[in-house]
């Protein structure tokens, strides 16, 4: 996956606030499509000096017996922890290319806990 490059993780996991990952989820659904959850927030520090907020993209959705399922990672998205401006998030070609990957690898979707992971 392309995208900003990291120097160091500065907070292996964390959590966002409920505004920003419901923020985030707008994005994704506006900007890239439906079926994904923002999860999986580190602090991490980029080459370039900047700090930001990294949230990897879940390929999510919900079965049968509507238990939310996940595919795998598909994607990137880099807040500035500052402002809360998306700094980089990965492209829906990409995602979409991702997501092939997955599938013909043979990945299975995986059951996901409810709420913010």
């Amino acid at each position: 996956m392309s995208g900003p490059k990291i120097k160091e993780v500065l907070q292996e996991k964390g959590s966002i606030s409920d505004e920003l990952d419901f923020a985030l989820v707008n994005f994704l659904i506006k900007n890239r499509g439906i079926g994904f959850t923002p999860c999986k927030p580190q602090l991490v520090k980029l080459e370039d000096g900047r700090e930001a907020i990294k949230v990897s993209i879940d390929n999510t959705f919900v079965n049968k017996e509507n238990q939310l399922m996940g595919l795998g990672i598909v994607g990137k998205i880099y807040v500035d922890p500052e402002t809360l401006n998306i700094l980089y998030a990965t492209s829906k070609e990409e995602i979409e290319e991702n997501i092939k990957k997955l599938e013909d690898r043979g990945f299975e979707p995986q059951p996901r806990p409810k709420g913010k992971y």
